[in-house]
């Protein structure tokens, strides 16, 4: 997807203003015409909590989608005299006209169910020390977190052949009569999650039949939790169609932790997180009875090394195992010895 394609359109002709020193836009996004970037990092691996619901009075946003992956991290100032209504116009009809899934947007007091500066604490909580301000990155995120009831807030999902995007776009007024800042968050997840893009119910019996075990890339909880995230539900679905198209099938649901933490608690999370997946399935698609077997394993069968994180990611999964067809093995065996 040229996403940044799309952007050009709405923009039209840029004019850069001058950037900071060894800054640039990410390929994925342009920018706002004659805005300028003032602050920019990159980092290799980092987790983020972007907010999808809003929050109610005194209180942070109701629900969170905890992302990782290589971030860029991006803050413009924009044109004197533009207005966040403006701008964030034009982001939001890029990403409609690419099919951008919009997980959650807000602004100003509807953030958070107040127009009292003192109060709101949708924007502190997204931007403050505890998220984003802990990363060192003070200066970096500073207006954000203070609040103005002309902010405004997104939340995208960009899924391509290879990799998963999640982008947010907060903007605000430093102060009345200055000019906005738009501070982009793009976090790259690379092919791990791919599976999330082509896996369907043939794909499964296929890989079953062939090798009796399949990774559900895409399958994603709370940090430490057996919470399943929303997006995992788009995997869950096909399971459920390929439970449904064979109806003969039984499976183990396994669940696998990296090595981080005790044994114990490891094995438990990734029991509890099996027992999730099941009643994921019978809570949204139907009982399957006896052919669904949560199953735990924590770090017994990595499948990646556990010395680097992008082999822990790795390692973090639910798999699929076939179990074997007694009624065929019994028929079969009766068979050989009659």
């Amino acid at each position: 997807m040229k996403l940044n394609l799309l952007l050009l359109l709405f923009f039209g002709n840029i004019l850069f203003a001058q950037d900071i020193d060894n800054a640039q836009d990410n390929i994925l996004l342009t920018r706002y015409p004659g805005s300028k970037i003032i602050y920019y990092f990159q980092k290799e691996y980092n987790e983020l909590k972007f907010a999808i619901q809003s929050a109610k009075p005194e209180k942070e946003p109701q629900k969170w989608l905890e992302v990782s992956g290589h971030q860029t991290s991006i803050v413009y100032e924009i044109p004197l005299g533009k207005s966040t209504v403006e701008v964030m116009k034009n982001y939001q009809d890029a990403f409609k006209a690419s099919n951008v899934e919009i997980l959650f947007q807000c602004k100003g007091g509807e953030c958070d169910g107040t127009t009292a500066w003192y109060s709101a604490k949708f924007f502190e909580k997204v931007y403050g020390k505890d998220n984003r301000q802990s990363n060192g990155e003070i200066s970096h995120y500073f207006d954000f977190g203070t609040y103005h009831d002309a902010q405004r807030y997104m939340v995208g999902k960009i899924t391509t052949a290879d990799k998963i995007y999640f982008v947010e776009v907060g903007m605000t007024p430093t102060y009345d009569g200055k000019p906005v800042k738009v501070c982009v968050e793009i976090i790259e997840q690379d092919d791990l999650q791919s599976g999330l893009i082509s896996i369907n119910a043939t794909v499964i019996k296929d890989q079953l039949a062939k090798e009796g075990k399949i990774i559900l890339d895409g399958i994603l909880f709370d940090t430490g939790k057996a919470t399943l995230q929303q997006s995992s539900f788009t995997v869950i679905e096909k399971l459920d169609d390929y439970l449904k198209s064979n109806p003969s099938a039984s499976v183990y649901i396994v669940g696998h932790t990296d090595d981080v933490g005790s044994l114990d608690t490891n094995l438990q999370l990734s029991a509890d997180r099996a027992i999730s997946v099941v009643n994921a399935l019978k809570a949204n698609y139907g009982d399957f009875g006896t052919r669904l077997t949560p199953l735990g394993v924590g770090p017994a069968s990595p499948v990646a090394t556990n010395e680097t994180e992008a082999g822990r990611i790795k390692n973090r999964r639910v798999e699929i195992v076939l179990k074997r067809n007694k009624q065929n093995y019994l028929h079969l065996k009766f068979i050989v010895y009659a």
